[in-house]
């Protein structure tokens, strides 16, 4: 019975969920599609009544005969489906048309009036249920010269197509409804057409949002009641990388890599940033990119990083075969450095590894907003400064890593993000490099440029005069005894 309840109250507040998450996806449909619909209308009537406005006002620049005029008025009927006919007026007559040269016949009385009650506006327009061709037309005039060009569309011209949104065009001039209906609509977006003095305003009567309402129930209560499975099996895949990282810590699968440093002046690899590689059950190479945010949500990035300390201990001597003065590099985060049995655990490992002395240097990496505890961060890099730990600041120019982190911080080298010199960034990311190198160099830091991969980025560095480099230009990064055999050949 308690069962059936509690069954009973989840379904219940899927329910009363999915009406809300229904009507919260209405709204937003509504106000997307409304607003789509209503720049759509408002751009056709801007398009048909405004593009034959601006060629009649065109046909005018230069001083041609009547006929030829009357001409060109008749090709712009031609070719503007949605226009009847143009006709000229001046002190009250009819001059001449897109069909005549010359008329001068008095125009009608109502037309008269209209003319008299908008003299004094730019543009003028109103609907004509007969017009001079015997049907329905909008009808559009504005000022030129000392008369009126009268436009006689087709009321089609403003007319907006049918669709779940009602939409209709307003006159900004008497707020008169010259097309449309705004009947039980609520009003979702108005566009005005200063050009033409004119407004397009969309909405949605209450049956099409319930339309919209009932359609789009289902999909959103399909996808709540998928929500809860997803995140288990997401929890429950977070849960199975977490055992596999576990077992892998105890079977030594965290293994180091090497990438390269290379030094242009001296013509050789002058130091190695080790990098962290998962030997996944022994069977295939995982890149970090699929365990290492795991690794440091958990805390286990802490454990691995010592033991990829202990194992370079191990590789020391193959790498110093290399250059035996080569600097080794190695990531942390500043959450590590909050950590005070990290910090203690490296003391101790470079206690017991007198052979790396000064030939450590760890490369401070910022993935989080954790710079707001630089004083404690200042305090654990100098505690290991002063145990011949050498700090660079990686990524820089990107994210956190700034001048005013430089400033603060203990850096002895300085790692330039490779965006700046990248062949797909433009010319303007080079420009900021060369600035940021200036800059730079009144420190008088050490500079590695980063992710150097073609010959032209490697010119680009060249022309900066920066000596150390690193990417897989001269190098990617590679087990121990590859990277051996790579740097001998």
């Amino acid at each position: 019975m308690a069962v059936s309840k509690k069954n009973n109250k989840k379904s219940y507040i899927i329910f009363v969920l999915s009406l809300i998450f229904t009507f919260i996806v209405s709204l937003l449909y509504s106000y997307i599609a409304g607003h789509s619909v209503n720049e759509s209308v408002a751009y056709e009537i801007y398009t048909a009544v405004h593009e034959p406005e601006e060629k009649v006002i065109r046909s005018h620049y230069n001083q041609i005969p009547k006929a030829q005029r009357q001409a060109m008025l008749e090709q712009i009927v031609v070719d503007n489906k949605d226009l009847k006919g143009i006709f000229y007026i001046k002190d009250g007559k009819y001059i001449y048309s897109d069909r005549d040269v010359s008329i001068k016949k008095d125009i009608v009385a109502d037309l008269s009036n209209k003319v008299d009650e908008y003299k004094n506006k730019a543009v003028y327009y109103y609907i004509d249920k007969k017009d001079i061709y015997g049907s329905p037309a909008f009808i559009y005039m504005f000022k030129f010269g000392s008369g009126f060009y009268q436009m006689i569309f087709y009321q089609e011209a403003i007319t907006p197509p049918s669709s779940i949104f009602s939409s209709y065009v307003v006159s900004n001039i008497d707020n008169t409804i010259l097309s449309g209906n705004n009947k039980d609509t609520f009003t979702i977006a108005e566009d005005t057409l200063h050009g033409l003095s004119l407004s397009v305003i969309t909405g949605i009567s209450l049956s099409h949002f319930l339309d919209i309402y009932l359609i789009a129930f289902l999909p959103v209560l399909m996808i709540i009641l998928l929500i809860p499975s997803v995140i288990e099996k997401v929890q429950v895949r977070q849960d199975n990388i977490l055992i596999d990282i576990n077992a892998g810590i105890r079977n030594k699968e965290f293994i180091p890599f090497y990438q390269g440093v290379y030094s242009i002046e001296q013509n050789r690899f002058v130091g190695v940033e080790l990098l962290c590689r998962w030997n996944y059950k022994k069977q295939k190479i995982l890149s970090p990119a699929s365990f290492i945010n795991i690794l440091e949500d958990s805390g286990q990035i802490n454990t691995v990083t010592l033991e990829l300390l202990n194992q370079l201990a191990i590789d020391q001597e193959l790498l110093d075969t290399i250059n035996s003065e080569m600097y080794f590099s190695v990531n942390v985060t500043v959450n590590m450095l909050l950590d005070d049995n990290f910090v203690e655990s490296v003391i101790q490992f470079l206690t017991q590894n007198p052979r790396l002395k000064n030939r450590i240097t760890f490369e401070l990496t910022e993935r989080d907003k954790r710079f707001d505890y630089i004083a404690d961060v200042k305090e654990a890099m100098c505690l290991l400064h002063s145990h011949s730990v050498k700090w660079a600041l990686d990524d820089f120019g990107t994210g956190y890593s700034n001048f005013l982190t430089m400033h603060k911080l203990p850096i002895d080298i300085i790692k330039v993000d490779r965006m700046f010199i990248s062949s797909k960034n433009d010319i303007i990311s080079f420009d900021i490099l060369t600035k940021i190198i200036d800059l730079l160099d009144t420190w008088k830091l050490p500079i590695i440029m980063e992710g150097v991969e073609t010959e032209e980025e490697l010119n680009k560095v060249k022309n900066l005069s920066i000596d150390l480099i690193q990417g897989y230009y001269f190098s990617k990064p590679l087990s121990v005894d590859d990277f051996i055999k790579y740097a001998r050949s």
